[in-house]
């Protein structure tokens, strides 16, 4: 399979986050291996975005899907308002924040990367599809 590669445009608002998780489904469909990890983490990505990137109402945030035989990757663009770049929350006992601590659970490989160019940064993940072996009966 070549790869396949989705980008939408997404408001920096409350409802993107459920935008994300229908785009995920609606491309990949609802029996692909990793439709549910790859909607979780778009969900997670996006609601990071939103609540710690500083972005505004009117500002945009880029989704893309990248699809393989071997994996799927979420990217997530932010406008990057805010100085500081997603870090994992170390507090036990907190109620929010665990958004990338789940991505980094259900993903092979996570990431951050700036862009030199502009402001703002993209914060990935892949996904890597395993598929069941065929039964030889």
């Amino acid at each position: 399979m070549p790869e396949v590669r989705h980008e939408i445009r997404l408001s920096c608002g409350p409802t993107s986050p459920s935008r994300a998780r229908s785009e995920v489904r609606r491309l990949l469909g609802h029996e692909h291996p990793v439709v549910d990890d790859a909607a979780l983490a778009a969900s997670e990505l996006v609601t990071n975005a939103i609540r710690h990137s500083g972005c505004q109402t009117g500002d945009v945030i880029g989704f893309t899907l990248v699809v393989t035989d071997s994996f799927v990757r979420v990217e997530v663009r932010d406008p990057g308002a805010s100085p500081t770049g997603p870090r994992l929350r170390s507090e036990p006992d907190a109620e929010d924040g665990r958004g990338l601590l789940i991505v980094q659970a259900i993903a092979a490989a996570w990431g951050v990367s700036r862009h030199d160019d502009r402001p703002g940064r993209t914060v990935w993940c892949a996904l890597r599809i395993t598929r069941p072996a065929l039964d030889p009966s």
